[in-house]
């Protein structure tokens, strides 16, 4: 242990800064001293310290396991360029040879600070890499995923449990930080019990919630259109910058766009974007280059900006712990940020969907020992996605848990993780995910109660739900003050957002792989418009198209054309699409363009349509290189404009573009007119 003076000397030098905040210097001496330990502080608090700080004073490696690949990249800068303590992170959001990279240079010793993410202890190869480190010091952050009782409980998170065991061999001194802002009594416990190991006990620390420079509020809203009234409305008065939550990628680009249009400054983050743009973004945004990013967790949970002004959720969360953490991504520097809801009573179907997607039945683990056990082969996690035909999220959960019991085990051959059956005698134990269950949906509840309550301080039902016995009025929330500010969103102001609703197109993204260009769809499926009704039910019999939605259509066609040379239309092949030929020779006719009408043919006729299969793994297999090129006339410079009627998981209109591609190398646009969101281990379209 370092002497009183010198932990101040070394905060100053090391990392410039004057004091410790509350229970700082506590939890990292308590580490030091007695090597396990939960630390429970809130969001803002700057837990990172508690690793950063042991990291100068402890030989080998401290390995730091986050979810948040957003919170890696920002930590990473923060650590080599501000503290000059040298950092990397392995990771599925960088490439293979940046992944590389950090190995090399983690098994030459030049790094002080490794972050991966916990899926990296699922593959067996990377697992036995990660052990062959001089590791002193693991943290476990975001430790609220390893409990059951948690609201966000991870499968990958066990393997942590595994990986803990397998130090202890190697360095039976080991130590251990577990850091978390949402784990109330039940949830501390779990992770307590979890973390000890036989004499090595772990002692929790916990600091108050309470985040009184945060002013919450809750604002109704009726429909989409509504919201986005709402978000344009605050952000013209809201000072600094902010993020705006959604639980959907959907959403983040709808919101993005229309606030844009609206003259803010604003763009989308989520999972699906490629890596470099997610970093010239985080970038970008922490150089307040942007007001406001939409964004889901992908962005959000991870986002080190000290001086966020606003946290605006555009989409309910799933439970009160989801919210206390995202919302304190606000007011970081101890200046006043808002926290503002927009709740509409019908907003907890999409967090009741995500619930239903994630819960595993007895029947889904048997489906995938069954596929397991009847491949000619150990199967990868594709083939077991597509044989089972699954939700991609429930397979993983089955896997992880089939692994748990040791009813499978998982070997990598050639660098490719598969999957064996083991004998195993017992019945499998599914308690936990009952338990989980009903967790979700009591946590699920009482969001809504919060967002519908006000009669009780909303800080205070945000640190009672965390575990804080401390906890009393904040005396500023809108249940607290009687302050409140109105906001007009009558119908006159509201229709001018649900006309932009009705005729936004929905982008299509680029497929760079199948040489796919950017495109759009012209009716978005998940705002069930009258027209889009009217053409989904209709499309399989009417053998032409409605004026309103032509006119749509020419108009999106000719936009691509004034930017783009189009040298012809091209419909995908499809025998359920009646008006099909006199749609695509209309939109020729309308461009002045050449009609190809059998450009593209099923060499193969897929064996089922998509929308009778399970999930997208099923739908990418049932036309992968099944479509074929017809060229009997040269094709002239300019793009095609492949045009089909529906678009779900891409896989159609990427495997026509497959096609083209391999013979031709015109720039190829897909336009469709409708967008839709397939189920997930279901048939049919949400």
């Amino acid at each position: 242990m370092l002497p009183d003076n010198q932990w101040l000397l070394l905060l100053k030098n090391h990392f410039g800064f004057t004091a410790f905040r509350a229970g700082q210097l506590e939890a990292i001496q308590a580490l030091m001293q007695w090597n396990r330990i939960l630390c429970i502080q809130p969001t803002g608090h700057g837990k990172s310290l508690l690793y950063q700080f042991p990291s100068c004073l402890l030989e080998g490696i401290t390995l730091v396991i986050s979810p948040l690949l957003a919170l890696m990249r920002d930590q990473i800068e923060h650590l080599n360029n501000r503290f000059h303590i040298s950092a990397v992170s392995i990771n599925t959001d960088q490439n293979e040879e940046e992944n590389a990279k950090a190995r090399i240079d983690v098994l030459a010793g030049k790094i002080k600070v490794l972050f991966i993410s916990p899926e990296q202890l699922d593959h067996v190869d990377r697992f036995s890499f990660l052990l062959k480190l001089p590791i002193s010091l693991l943290v476990v952050d975001e430790a609220h995923c390893i409990s059951t009782w948690g609201h966000d409980f991870r499968p990958s998170y066990r393997q942590i449990l595994h990986f803990i065991q397998a130090l202890e061999q190697i360095n039976p001194e080991i130590k251990i930080l577990g850091l978390t802002a949402t784990a109330d009594d039940r949830v501390e416990k779990d992770i307590e019990k979890q973390l000890s190991s036989g004499s090595k006990k772990t002692v929790v620390l916990r600091e108050s919630m309470d985040r009184p420079n945060i002013h919450l509020s809750v604002l109704r809203a009726k429909g989409i259109a509504s919201k986005l009234f709402l978000c344009k409305t605050l952000l013209t008065s809201l000072e600094g910058s902010g993020l705006i939550y959604s639980a959907t990628r959907e959403n983040t680009e709808l919101v993005a766009e229309y606030l844009e249009k609206e003259g803010l400054s604003t763009i989308a983050y989520h999972a699906g974007i490629e890596s470099e743009e997610k970093r010239r973004i985080q970038t970008a945004f922490s150089n307040d280059q942007y007001k406001v990013v939409v964004a889901t967790t992908a962005l959000g949970m991870g986002i080190d900006k000290g001086n966020l002004r606003f946290v605006i959720h555009f989409d309910i969360p799933g439970s009160i712990t989801a919210y206390y953490q995202e919302v304190g991504r606000g007011g970081r520097d101890g200046l006043k940020a808002e926290g503002i809801l927009l709740y509409d009573r019908g907003d907890e179907r999409i967090q009741e969907y995500f619930i239903e997607s994630a819960l595993p039945s007895s029947e889904n683990f048997e489906s995938v020992i069954q596929a397991i056990s009847t491949s000619l082969e150990p199967p990868n996690l594709a083939k077991i996605k597509r044989d089972t035909g699954l939700h991609p999220t429930r397979v993983m959960i089955v896997i992880a848990e089939l692994i748990e019991q040791k009813f499978i085990r998982k070997e990598s051959i050639k660098g490719t993780q598969v999957y064996l059956r083991n004998d195993q005698d017992i019945p499998l134990d599914l308690s936990r995910y009952t338990t989980q269950y009903l967790v979700k949906k009591q946590e699920l509840k009482k969001m809504i109660s919060y967002a519908e309550g006000n009669k009780l301080c909303r800080m205070a039902i945000l640190r009672d739900a965390l575990g804080d016995n401390r906890s009393n009025d904040c005396g500023h929330c809108d249940v607290c003050s009687t302050i409140t500010k109105k906001l007009d969103i009558s119908l006159a102001n509201v229709s001018i957002a649900e006309r932009w609703l009705i005729e936004r197109p929905i982008p299509i993204a680029e497929a760079k792989r199948e040489h796919l260009g950017e495109g759009v769809s012209i009716l978005d499926g998940k705002l069930r418009t009258p027209l889009f009704v009217q053409f989904m039910k209709q499309r399989m019999e009417m053998d032409g198209i409605v004026e309103e939605l032509f006119e749509l259509l020419k108009k999106q066609a000719s936009l691509f054309a004034s930017r783009h040379p189009i040298a012809l239309v091209a419909p995908i092949p499809s025998n359920t699409w009646k008006a099909r030929e006199n749609v695509a020779a209309l939109l020729a006719n309308h461009l002045k363009v050449e009609l190809r009408l059998d450009l593209l043919f099923w060499k193969n006729p897929p064996q089922k349509r998509q929308g009778e299969l399970l999930n997208n793994d099923q739908r990418q297999h049932n036309v992968k290189e099944q479509m074929e090129i017809n060229v009997t006339e040269p094709i002239s410079s300019g793009a095609i404009l492949l045009l089909d009627d529906y678009i779900g998981s891409g896989a159609t209109m990427k495997e026509g573009a497959r096609a083209l591609s391999k013979v031709i190398d015109n720039q190829i646009i897909p336009i469709t007119i409708a967008s839709i969101k397939w189920h997930l281990g279901k048939p049919g379209f949400v």
